[in-house]
Protein backbone atom coordinates (compact mmCIF):
# COMPACT_ATOMS: atom_id res chain seq x y z
CA UNK A 1 0.00 0.00 0.00
CA UNK A 2 2.75 2.31 1.16
CA UNK A 3 4.66 1.51 -2.39
CA UNK A 4 1.45 2.21 -4.52
CA UNK A 5 0.78 5.42 -2.35
CA UNK A 6 4.65 6.72 -3.45
CA UNK A 7 4.86 5.74 -7.54
CA UNK A 8 1.63 8.14 -7.55
CA UNK A 9 2.88 11.08 -5.89
CA UNK A 10 6.49 10.80 -7.98
CA UNK A 11 3.91 10.91 -11.18
CA UNK A 12 2.04 14.15 -9.83
CA UNK A 13 5.49 15.29 -9.37
CA UNK A 14 6.96 14.33 -12.65
CA UNK A 15 3.94 15.92 -14.70
CA UNK A 16 3.65 19.19 -13.05
CA UNK A 17 7.13 20.35 -14.03
CA UNK A 18 8.81 20.85 -17.36
CA UNK A 19 12.60 19.07 -17.58
CA UNK A 20 15.86 21.05 -18.48
CA UNK A 21 15.35 19.16 -22.17
CA UNK A 22 11.63 20.23 -22.98
CA UNK A 23 12.57 23.78 -22.21
CA UNK A 24 15.83 23.53 -24.36
CA UNK A 25 13.51 22.58 -27.13
CA UNK A 26 10.73 25.15 -26.61
CA UNK A 27 13.97 27.59 -26.38
CA UNK A 28 15.29 26.39 -29.74
CA UNK A 29 12.15 26.64 -31.66
CA UNK A 30 11.65 29.55 -30.32
CA UNK A 31 14.70 31.07 -31.03
CA UNK A 32 14.47 29.96 -34.93
CA UNK A 33 11.04 31.25 -35.17
CA UNK A 34 12.08 35.09 -34.44
CA UNK A 35 15.14 34.76 -36.45
CA UNK A 36 13.13 33.96 -39.21
CA UNK A 37 10.79 36.98 -38.92
CA UNK A 38 13.52 39.27 -38.33
CA UNK A 39 14.64 38.51 -41.86
CA UNK A 40 11.61 38.49 -43.47
CA UNK A 41 11.09 41.50 -41.65
CA UNK A 42 14.14 43.54 -42.60
CA UNK A 43 13.37 42.53 -46.44
CA UNK A 44 10.14 44.23 -46.19
CA UNK A 45 11.43 47.22 -44.68
CA UNK A 46 13.90 47.69 -47.49
CA UNK A 47 10.66 47.05 -49.75
CA UNK A 48 8.60 49.88 -47.97
CA UNK A 49 11.90 52.55 -47.60
CA UNK A 50 12.10 52.16 -51.71
CA UNK A 51 8.26 52.81 -52.24
CA UNK A 52 8.35 55.51 -50.01
CA UNK A 53 11.39 57.03 -52.04
CA UNK A 54 9.01 56.59 -55.20
CA UNK A 55 5.93 58.20 -53.85
CA UNK A 56 8.39 60.89 -52.47
CA UNK A 57 9.47 61.57 -55.70
CA UNK A 58 5.88 61.49 -57.56
CA UNK A 59 4.86 63.98 -55.44
CA UNK A 60 7.32 65.81 -55.74
CA UNK A 61 7.82 66.00 -59.18
CA UNK A 62 3.44 66.54 -59.62
CA UNK A 63 4.02 69.33 -56.69
CA UNK A 64 6.81 70.95 -58.93
CA UNK A 65 4.15 71.26 -61.81
CA UNK A 66 1.32 72.34 -59.62
CA UNK A 67 3.58 74.77 -58.22
CA UNK A 68 4.90 76.41 -61.26
CA UNK A 69 0.82 76.42 -62.54
CA UNK A 70 -0.10 78.01 -59.13
CA UNK A 71 1.54 80.25 -58.98
CA UNK A 72 3.37 81.22 -62.94
CA UNK A 73 6.20 81.05 -62.01
CA UNK A 74 9.35 78.86 -63.37
CA UNK A 75 10.53 75.78 -60.13
CA UNK A 76 13.65 73.53 -60.29
CA UNK A 77 13.46 69.89 -58.85
CA UNK A 78 17.44 69.26 -58.40
CA UNK A 79 19.22 66.24 -56.76
CA UNK A 80 21.92 67.16 -54.24
CA UNK A 81 23.99 64.30 -52.91
CA UNK A 82 21.41 62.10 -51.61
CA UNK A 83 18.30 64.87 -51.13
CA UNK A 84 15.92 66.42 -53.85
CA UNK A 85 15.11 69.71 -53.85
CA UNK A 86 11.20 71.45 -55.16
CA UNK A 87 12.76 75.54 -55.39
CA UNK A 88 11.11 78.28 -56.47
CA UNK A 89 13.03 79.73 -58.93
CA UNK A 90 11.90 83.54 -58.25
CA UNK A 91 12.41 83.88 -54.91
CA UNK A 92 14.62 80.75 -54.46
CA UNK A 93 12.59 79.27 -51.28
CA UNK A 94 12.80 75.44 -50.78
CA UNK A 95 9.18 73.98 -51.40
CA UNK A 96 9.48 70.61 -51.00
CA UNK A 97 12.71 68.54 -50.01
CA UNK A 98 13.11 64.86 -49.26
CA UNK A 99 16.48 62.25 -49.00
CA UNK A 100 16.69 59.03 -50.45
CA UNK A 101 16.80 56.45 -47.40
CA UNK A 102 19.94 54.33 -46.57
CA UNK A 103 20.53 51.81 -49.65
CA UNK A 104 18.20 53.11 -52.04
CA UNK A 105 20.16 54.64 -54.88
CA UNK A 106 19.34 56.48 -58.62
CA UNK A 107 20.54 56.83 -61.66
CA UNK A 108 19.45 60.81 -61.59
CA UNK A 109 22.47 62.74 -62.21
CA UNK A 110 24.02 64.60 -58.93
CA UNK A 111 23.33 68.43 -59.50
CA UNK A 112 20.85 67.73 -63.00
CA UNK A 113 17.35 68.78 -62.36
CA UNK A 114 13.87 69.27 -63.73
CA UNK A 115 12.33 72.68 -64.59
CA UNK A 116 8.77 73.24 -64.87
CA UNK A 117 7.50 76.22 -66.31
CA UNK A 118 3.91 77.51 -66.80
CA UNK A 119 1.22 75.99 -67.19
CA UNK A 120 2.28 73.50 -64.91
CA UNK A 121 4.69 71.52 -67.57
CA UNK A 122 7.86 69.99 -67.66
CA UNK A 123 10.76 71.58 -69.32
CA UNK A 124 11.46 68.95 -72.62
CA UNK A 125 15.08 70.21 -72.47
CA UNK A 126 15.65 69.17 -69.00
CA UNK A 127 13.52 66.29 -69.44
CA UNK A 128 16.21 64.93 -71.99
CA UNK A 129 18.79 65.76 -69.93
CA UNK A 130 17.62 62.95 -67.54
CA UNK A 131 19.03 59.01 -67.56
CA UNK A 132 16.61 57.20 -69.89
CA UNK A 133 15.55 55.06 -68.11
CA UNK A 134 15.66 56.74 -64.73
CA UNK A 135 15.75 54.07 -62.55
CA UNK A 136 15.40 53.68 -58.38
CA UNK A 137 17.41 50.70 -56.97
CA UNK A 138 17.31 49.44 -53.75
CA UNK A 139 19.23 46.21 -53.34
CA UNK A 140 18.25 43.33 -56.03
CA UNK A 141 15.01 45.84 -56.79
CA UNK A 142 15.03 47.64 -59.63
CA UNK A 143 11.95 50.21 -60.46
CA UNK A 144 12.23 52.43 -63.86
CA UNK A 145 10.47 55.53 -63.44
CA UNK A 146 9.25 57.57 -66.16
CA UNK A 147 8.35 61.03 -66.07
CA UNK A 148 5.66 62.74 -68.64
CA UNK A 149 5.58 66.58 -69.88
CA UNK A 150 2.74 67.10 -67.35
CA UNK A 151 4.40 65.77 -64.35
CA UNK A 152 3.41 62.42 -64.18
CA UNK A 153 5.57 59.70 -62.77
CA UNK A 154 5.15 56.54 -63.55
CA UNK A 155 7.14 53.49 -61.74
CA UNK A 156 7.43 50.44 -62.84
CA UNK A 157 9.04 47.49 -61.30
CA UNK A 158 11.33 45.32 -63.16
Amino acid sequence: MSYSRGIRTATRTRLAGVTIVEFLIVLAVVAILVGLVAMNGRRVLLAQEQNAAITSLQQTVWQGATAAAARGVVTRLTRVGDSFRLVDTDSGRVLRSFELPNGVATNWPNGEGLEFTPPGKVDPATLQGLPSPLTMTARDRTTVLTISLIGEVKAEAQ
